[in-house]
């Protein structure tokens, strides 16, 4: 560890992640055994025109760590990496596929990207640079391996109460880093610190880190308030507050977005009910727009738990804006069915929301002892070694 003075960080991650559907046992088994058991294919904001000065490539990745894909790119076709467009990062251990621009000039070394783990599928022109936020959602097959018995029917029944009722919107405990790492780094950053500092969590965890790292500052600031996201929502859901309107919450119209705060509860039951509005959770930040009355001090309450206070997000500034966040998100073309591998799920998210939630509320809770194997990669705090050692490699 580092000379000098350990930090004490009042939080860890969440862990467990509540469950909508606890009361329903679950199926217990493992994602992620082989690559090939999880898919992503992105399903993109906008198709490219066919015209323009960017290249649109729709690309294949096979255990490939996203910023190992773009710099991979970049090196290929002779551009730097900033010039390299992705909507969204994609998991390492994972078939996935999405689309990538580059600058029209590199279209004659196009070639040189194609391999055994990075494929080019398709090409397209597009007159702007893909930009991080570019997408709609992303669609997921997922194969659960070594359930238990009776997994079928088991699903089946998680299955129906998640299609009634949604899903928690948590963040998945990937985006907090290695045991905590990018979440011990939103912490330090928002403290005023700087450099090279140890952190310590609540588990006695302790993390070197290095803070002038830019983008690390980024995911560190985001993974701070994910973090308190996820302890708002748990703590809706304590109270089965999840799905009833408080006095004062920051409510979003499903067909235009716009945010408004409840001074009329049975009024916005009735539209939560009908599915014209959503209930949000916060993101904090200096330009988070809040909520009045009981859903405010719930949401200050929560971030005192946290050992937090609205300053911290002040010091973060640029890095951690604000925004507001739904508290539930329902998948879409949700089914489950049994294949001789193991339990098959398919389904389609948002942009934003996490697949490995949805797999947690099918895979436990397990009776007797719970043997979920669920977690993702640490991009967040392994990509840059991924992408230095994809760099070493030729091209393919």
């Amino acid at each position: 560890m580092l000379a000098g003075p350990i930090h004490h960080c009042p939080l860890r991650p969440l862990q467990p992640l509540p469950r909508l559907t606890e009361s329903l046992p679950g199926t217990g088994g493992q994602i992620r055994t082989q690559v090939e058991d999880f898919e992503v294919e992105e399903l993109p904001l906008y198709l490219p025109a066919g015209e323009g000065d960017h290249l649109y490539l729709w690309i294949e990745k096979t255990d490939v760590a996203a910023d190992a894909l773009r710099r991979t790119i970049a090196r290929c076709l002779d551009v730097g990496p900033g010039e390299v467009g992705m909507a969204g990062m994609k998991d390492r251990r994972a078939i996935t596929r999405q689309w990538i621009s580059v600058p029209r000039r590199a279209e004659p070394l196009l070639a040189k990207i194609d391999g055994p783990r990075i494929r080019l599928l398709d090409v397209k022109a597009h007159r702007n640079k893909l930009r991080t936020g570019h997408l709609a959602g992303n669609r997921f097959r997922i194969l659960l391996r070594g359930v238990c018995e009776g997994a079928g029917q088991l699903a089946a029944d998680k299955l129906t109460l998640i299609q009634t009722c949604g899903i928690p919107n948590f963040y998945g405990t990937q985006r907090m880093g290695h045991g905590g790492a990018t979440l011990a780094a939103g912490w330090a950053l928002g403290q005023g610190l700087h450099g090279l500092v140890q952190v310590r969590l609540p588990d006695d965890t302790e993390h070197a880190l290095h803070l002038r790292d830019r983008s690390l500052q980024r995911l560190a600031a985001s993974a701070l308030q994910s973090e308190v996201f996820n302890r708002t929502l748990a703590e809706r859901m304590t109270r089965t507050l999840h799905d009833q309107v408080l006095l004062g919450d920051l409510c979003r119209k499903t067909d235009t977005g716009g945010q408004f705060a409840t001074d009329d509860v049975a009024r916005e039951e009735l539209r939560l009910r009908a599915g014209q509005i959503e209930l949000t959770g916060p993101m904090w930040g200096p330009k988070m727009p809040r909520p009045t009355g009981d859903a405010l001090q719930l949401e200050l309450d929560v971030l005192q738990a946290c050992g937090l206070d609205t300053e911290i997000f002040t010091r973060l500034g640029a890095l951690a804006e604000g925004t507001r966040r739904a508290l539930l998100v329902r998948p879409i073309d949700l089914s489950a069915s049994m294949i001789d591998e193991g339990l098959m799920l398919q389904f389609t998210l948002p942009a934003g929301a996490f697949a490995t939630v949805v797999v947690n509320e099918f895979a436990g809770p397990v009776l007797g002892a719970e043997t979920l194997n669920l977690e993702v990669d640490d991009e967040d705090t392994t990509a840059r070694a991924a992408a230095f050692a994809e760099a070493q490699q030729p091209c393919a």
